[in-house]
């Protein structure tokens, strides 16, 4: 099953800004149920609630949030971080992880052809896969995995993983960044920790709008929380 939008784009807006287009990739598998899901929402809101606090990263950045199970799902299609809304998901089902990486390449591809249509400059855009399973669409393993370290390598996305309890597969998401990587960081969480988790990723897009990539792409973000770890 392809990816299906329950809403429309919303309008890109502020024109005259550089826009950070970013997409929120989250496990909503049976494996997920009961307290780790209900985690999962309220970190979903805090991530809302921590933008709103950066006037800069709500005038820049847009958000677009797919869930993953048996099938894949847009929660929330790309639009303005003013206009975030917080989905409430629920969990079941299995690991559609590479369809879901897929889907999200595919809405930052279009998002970053509408800000060419209409002339407006972006950053590299953020892929954000929050994962505690093995994918179970393993046939499209290959394909996702060839699809996002190109766009990886040739510098088209910025892809942050994070497993989500101790017996995520860290390797297995590791292997979705190019094997020439200098590193290949995997964040790692579990339940009790996911809203700051989500918090440190609104803070990190809050300091990449600050950012002038006239001067360098490269932008030194956030330290992650201490009980955030971090595999290389």
């Amino acid at each position: 099953m392809r990816i299906s939008f329950t809403n429309d784009p919303l309008p890109v807006t502020n024109h005259g800004e550089r826009h950070i287009p970013a997409v929120l990739v989250v496990d909503c598998s049976g494996s997920m149920s009961g307290e780790p899901i209900n985690e999962l929402n309220r970190g979903l809101t805090e991530f809302g609630n921590a933008l709103k606090e950066d006037p800069l990263a709500l005038g820049r950045a847009e958000i677009c949030v797919i869930s993953f199970n048996n099938f894949v799902h847009t929660e929330m299609s790309f639009r303005p971080a003013a206009n975030y809304e917080a989905p409430v998901l629920s969990a079941g089902g299995g690991t559609s992880l590479n369809e879901a990486i897929e889907a999200a390449l595919d809405a930052i591809d279009e998002r970053k052809k509408e800000y060419r249509k209409q002339g407006i400059a972006y950053y590299r855009p953020w892929l954000f896969v929050l994962t505690d399973g093995q994918p179970t669409d393993i046939r499209r393993e290959s394909a996702a995995k060839k699809k996002l370290q190109s766009a990886i390598s040739d510098k088209k996305v910025v892809y942050i993983p994070m497993g989500i309890g101790a017996n995520a597969n860290r390797k297995k998401l590791q292997e979705y960044y190019p094997s020439d990587a200098a590193s290949r960081p995997v964040l790692t969480a579990n339940a009790n920790n996911f809203k700051e988790a989500f918090v440190w990723l609104s803070n990190s897009i809050g300091v990449v709008s600050h950012s002038d990539p006239t001067v360098s792409e490269e932008v030194a973000l956030p330290s992650t929380p201490s009980d955030i770890t971090v595999c290389i």
